[in-house]
Order: structure tokens, then C-alpha cells, then sequence
């Protein structure tokens, strides 16, 4: 073999051994730099970045790499050398802006319409750049025949340039954002996103609505990410039952509802004299659209169970036929107050009490149905009636001196509670919620005023157990107090329960 037969092909040799080894850092660097931008958004919490970019640069230096192989052509080396660059730049503005959406707060769930456009800006310019230094291309021809193609192009895509437009117009706005619930026309969803052609929105079915951006310009568009959102319910209730009585039960129940806000106040008006009943609307505030159709649930049936207990019907639209039993009328009365009095024989409080002191109560008691979540007293109310509960299950819980609320004890039918307000006239001590539907005999403070008055004994037996669930509850309470106040003893009891109840 010659001498210059072995010069080129070790000049060969090197020369693919080092497209190897720049091909090698090249892929390497960008990896490196990938992985680390990657986890850089992970510790963010950003979306990930993509690896495009880093692609784009690996393939610019390899095309550098092939300059320094390959034989010396005069267009060959304005071709790689042309495409290099713009590889290499290309890759360079796209990391920037995924760097960017990394980095800098409120990117990542901004719109890819302005991104986009800035990408494609700058691809234009690099383009142009490369091209009149690599290849000594003449701008202005090129800018002259890129006018003559975009007046061709932009008649041709009239429609498409009026949603980029719309859009551009959308996002400079800003009337909503990803993650907003709005509503167009008869549609309702969550924004996911504004894109060149259309704005995507994904309904509560999960259907995902692909709206032109052009149409959605020039339609009212409803936003209800504006903090509190009313809602409004609309219900017919009889003529016969006072409208102040029906809205203090309805409004009753919006506050108690959990989404429902406090600030602003629940509103019950009184709208229309329908055909059959007078219509009241519910006016009410959330927070979160997304939990709208949850409160909404809520709402409705612990309306029903409200009304179930303060003996409101809801009037049917057409006429009701009521079939009455054909038994006579004191069979059922007998029949049910023999099942209220073994009732009441179950309950400790009344232990001791004969048929006939039991009966003192009954005149004065009423039954009502309560819903699984409502509450049925609240803690720093006045209460005058207790409760006897007949079927469910209830939670007593109460507020510490930190400000949390802490859980006493779980009651099971037979159980009654109420009793310390009612004897003493305090505020209540406690707070009690449904953990099912439940049923309970409402006794008000009349039927055992009427009670102790003819059966006097009957006070030290009641005041005795009373004292003792005011114990048990404040101790609790106060256990995670550092300091626990003394205890109240049952002679304080007796003579708060003779005042209250005049003896």
C-alpha cells in the first residue's frame, strides 16, 4: 500500500472517530440537559419540558461533527453548515421557551397561541439569518416572495386566520383561563386550553367541546370563576303555610349545607303566586363551580326532610285524592301512644316515671325525620326541647378551647339529647350532626314544666342524670385544655332546673 493510500485512510479513520466522539458529547450534553431542566420543573411543580429541543441541538452539532469528515464541497459545506445552524438555533429557542414555562410563575397553564406564534417568529428570523450568511441569500427578494404567497395563503384561509385572530384577541382579554368554568349558550364546561383554531372545553360528562375561536369572540361567554357564584333553586310550597315560617325553615337548611358560603348570606324570596302554590327561590353562594351540582344534591334533600319535619307539603300540580284508613280514629291514637310511651320507657332520663307521668309528655311532642349530614342542634344555641332518638344514628361533638371541633361520643337509638339546655337554660354544649337518617320525639320545656309540676319527685331523679351528662361532656371538652374549671356539682343543677321551671 502507498504512502498516500495510508495518509487518507487513517485521515478516514480519524476523522469517523471524531464524528463518534462529537456525536457522543453532543447526545450527551443534550441529555444532560434535558434531564436536568426536567427535574428542575419537577421540584416546580411545572409541567414537564420536552425533549425536542435538546434533539434539535444534538442534530446541529452532529452536522457541525460531518463538516470535519466529509470531502470539501463547496455546496456540500453550505448545505451542512446552513443546516447546523438552523438545527442547532432552532433547538436553542425551544429549550428557551419550555425553559421559560418552567421557571417563570403563570406559564404553564397559559395559552399556546402566543407561545406559538414567538416560536415560529424566531424560527423565521434564524432562517433568514442562516441564509444570507451561509448562502448569501438576498432578503428582499425573499421578503417579496414571502408577501406574495401570504396574500395567497391568508385569502385561501380566511376562516383559520379569523380564529388565530379571535384567539390572540381571546388571550390578550383574558375573560377566562384554564381551569374556569364557563358557559356558551347551552353548553357548560371547564377551559382546557386556547388553541389556534379552537378553545377546548371539557363538559361534566367528560365530553371535550372543540369551540372556534372566531364563534366564541362574538357570543356572551359566562365565567363563573369570579370567586363567589350564586345559584339560584326554585320550589312551590302551600298557601296555607306562612311564608315567614317556610323561609325560616329553607333558610335554615342553605346554611347548613357544607359549600354553601356564609359571606354572602343565603336569600329566600317569595316570587310568584303559581296556580297551586306560592313559588320561593333559593338564592345562594358557592365557591367552586365544580361543586355546584354536589350542593345542589345536598340542598334538595335536606330540603325535603326539613319540610317532612315541619309538616309542609310540596303541592302536586294536579289533584290529590288523600284515601283515608277506614279505622276508627281512637284505635290509631290508642295504638300510637302506646308506642311513644314504650319509647320513652327506654330512655334513663324518664327511668322511674309510671304510664301515667309519661302521659303528661305526650301532648307536647312531635316527631320529626332529620337527613344522613344534617345538623340537628348547634352548639351556643338556646334550646327549649330535647330530642328522644327513635331510629339512626347521631354525632355529638363539640368545639375545644384551641378552636377545633373534637368528637364526644356516637349515639345509637334509644338515646336523647338536648337535655342540658332544656333543664338549665344554658346554651347548649354541643353540637348534633346526622350519620344517617334518623327520627327523633321532639319534647319541648312545656311538657315537663307540666311534668314536674305534677309530679315534683320527678325533678331530683331527671336533675341527677342531667348533672352527670353535664360533667361528662365538659370534661371532655376540656381535657385537651391545660387548665381543666372546676366541675359543677348536681346542686347547681336542681336550682337552675327550679328557676327555669318556676317550682
Amino acid at each position: 500500500m502507498t504512502a498516500p493510500t495510508v495518509e487518507t485512510s487513517l485521515q478516514t479513520v480519524l476523522g469517523l472517530t471524531g464524528l463518534a466522539l462529537r456525536t457522543r458529547l453532543a447526545i450527551e450534553l443534550s441529555v444532560a440537559g434535558f434531564a436536568g431542566l426536567t427535574a428542575f420543573a419537577l421540584r416546580r411543580g411545572s409541567r414537564l419540558v420536552g425533549p425536542a429541543g435538546f434533539i434539535l441541538i444534538s442534530l446541529g452539532l452532529v452536522c457541525d461533527a460531518l463538516l470535519h469528515v466529509l470531502p470539501r464541497n463547496a455546496e456540500l459545506t453550505v448545505s451542512l453548515e446552513a443546516a447546523g445552524l438552523v438545527l442547532f438555533f432552532f433547538g436553542v429557542i425551544r429549550v428557551a421557551i419550555e425553559a421559560a414555562r418552567a421557571v417563570l410563575p403563570g406559564t404553564t397553564q397559559a395559552s399556546n397561541i402566543f407561545r406559538d406564534l414567538l416560536m415560529l417568529s424566531m424560527y423565521a428570523v434564524v432562517l433568514m439569518v442562516v441564509l444570507r450568511a451561509t448562502a448569501r441569500v438576498e432578503l428582499t427578494s425573499l421578503l417579496a416572495t414571502s408577501a406574495v404567497i401570504s396574500v395567497i395563503i391568508g385569502f385561501g384561509l380566511q376562516e383559520t386566520l379569523g380564529n388565530i385572530f379571535s384567539g390572540l384577541t381571546l388571550q390578550l382579554q383574558k375573560p377566562f383561563e384554564p381551569g374556569d368554568w364557563v358557559r356558551y349558550g347551552e353548553r357548560l364546561g371547564r377551559v382546557e386550553g386556547i388553541g389556534w383554531r379552537a378553545t377546548r372545553l371539557i363538559t361534566r360528562e367528560n365530553e371535550r367541546l372543540e369551540i372556534p375561536n372566531n364563534l366564541l369572540s362574538k357570543e356572551v361567554v359566562i365565567n363563573y370563576a369570579t370567586g363567589a357564584v350564586a345559584e339560584n333553586l326554585f320550589i312551590g310550597l302551600p298557601y296555607d303555610k306562612p311564608p315567614n315560617r317556610v323561609k325560616e325553615v329553607l333558610i335554615g337548611v342553605l346554611r347548613g349545607t357544607p359549600g354553601v358560603l356564609t359571606s354572602p348570606e343565603p336569600e329566600i324570596n317569595a316570587v310568584e303566586y303559581a296556580d297551586s302554590a306560592i313559588r320561593y327561590r333559593l338564592r345562594y353562594w358557592i365557591s367552586d363551580y365544580a361543586i355546584a351540582e354536589e350542593v345542589r344534591d345536598s340542598i334538595l334533600s335536606h330540603v325535603w326532610y326539613a319540610l317532612r319535619r315541619h309538616a309542609i307539603d310540596v303541592p302536586y300540580p294536579t289533584q290529590t285524592i288523600h284515601v283515608h284508613s277506614q279505622r276508627p280514629e281512637e284505635d290509631l291514637k290508642a295504638e300510637q301512644e302506646a308506642h311513644m310511651l314504650a319509647e320513652l320507657r327506654q330512655v334513663d332520663l324518664l327511668e322511674g316515671l309510671d304510664d301515667e307521668d309519661l302521659k303528661v309528655l305526650l301532648p307536647n311532642s312531635r316527631v320529626h325525620q332529620f337527613g344522613n349530614g344534617e345538623v340537628l342542634m348547634h352548639e351556643g344555641e338556646v334550646g327549649d326541647f330535647l330530642h328522644i332518638l327513635r331510629s339512626g344514628m347521631v354525632e355529638v361533638m363539640a368545639r375545644s378551647p384551641s378552636g377545633g371541633m373534637i368528637h364526644i361520643r356516637d349515639l345509637k337509638a334509644p338515646a336523647f339529647f338536648g337535655e342540658i339546655a332544656l333543664m338549665t337554660g344554658e346554651r347548649r354544649t354541643a353540637s348534633i350532626v346526622a350519620r344517617s337518617d334518623v327520627e327523633v320525639l321532639e319534647l319541648n320545656r312545656q311538657a315537663f314544666s307540666h311534668l314536674f309540676r305534677t309530679r315534683p319527685e320527678a325533678l331530683e331523679q331527671v336533675s341527677k342524670i342531667v348533672a352527670q351528662r353535664v360533667s361528662e361532656t365538659r370534661e371532655r371538652v376540656q381535657s385537651a385544655a391545660e387548665h381543666t374549671p372546676a366541675r359543677r356539682d348536681g346542686n347547681w343543677v336542681v336550682a337552675r332546673m327550679r328557676t327555669l321551671f318556676d317550682l
